[in-house]
């Protein structure tokens, strides 16, 4: 694995996870990274991933994940939250780990996303959003030809939302309900998504992995 991803890597962990909070990079079968951040986490670089535990499920299915994360020689445990990630072209894990009594309690996703249009407030049932979109520093989500103007971010949306929407950009969230069609970008060789509605959504290379391995191609 090149270093210069991992650096990337725990940098962009650093600005995003809680102080009292580890995280762990995994790929191909084994952990390739640690940061304990003052916590006693009984892992070291080289470790093999355990089957069946998050950073496995993350690997295995290239979806978001999370768990209460225990070791054996260990008699304390841990909540653990696990995100896909790309390395080196490997499918690969980030796992934050917490202590067990900072576990929150997992909410139910949001039905509603309330959204702006010009001077009304209009509630949406997130089963009609077709995708998100952030630009401008605005956050614009799409239901039957309309566009609506929100206040959450992408980031809060992604742990908000119901299964069925998928990060495919930095930029996008899609609503894989409505996929009509995916193709080949002729321009960047990448993906290109088109939605019901007729909106053509691009995959970034990092999430290409994910939205194959969800949809099966």
């Amino acid at each position: 694995m090149k270093n210069g991803v991992l650096e990337q890597l725990a940098q962009f962990a650093c600005e995003w996870i809680p102080e009292k909070a580890a995280f762990a990079v995994a790929a191909d079968g084994h952990y390739i990274h640690l940061d304990q951040r003052g916590l006693d986490i009984p892992l070291v670089t080289g470790h093999p991933v355990t089957p069946g535990d998050i950073a496995h499920r993350v690997l295995e299915t290239g979806r978001r994940a999370e768990e209460r994360l225990s070791f054996p020689e260990q008699d304390s445990s841990y909540y653990g939250i696990g995100y896909p990630v790309e390395i080196d072209s490997l499918p690969g894990a980030v796992i934050v780990l917490l202590p067990e009594e900072r576990k929150m309690e997992k909410s139910a996703p949001i039905r509603y996303l309330t959204g702006r249009t010009d001077e009304d407030w209009v509630p949406v049932s997130v089963s009609r959003i077709t995708h998100i979109e952030s630009a401008d520093k605005k956050t614009w989500f799409y239901a039957d030809g309309e566009e609506f103007a929100s206040t959450r971010t992408l980031k809060q949306l992604e742990a908000e939302l119901p299964g069925s929407f998928l990060r495919v950009h930095r930029s996008y969230l899609i609503n894989t309900d409505f996929i009509s069609r995916i193709r080949k970008d002729d321009f960047t060789s990448g993906l290109l998504i088109t939605t019901s509605d007729g909106s053509e959504i691009p995959v970034s290379q990092t999430h290409a992995p994910t939205l194959r391995k969800v949809l099966g191609f």
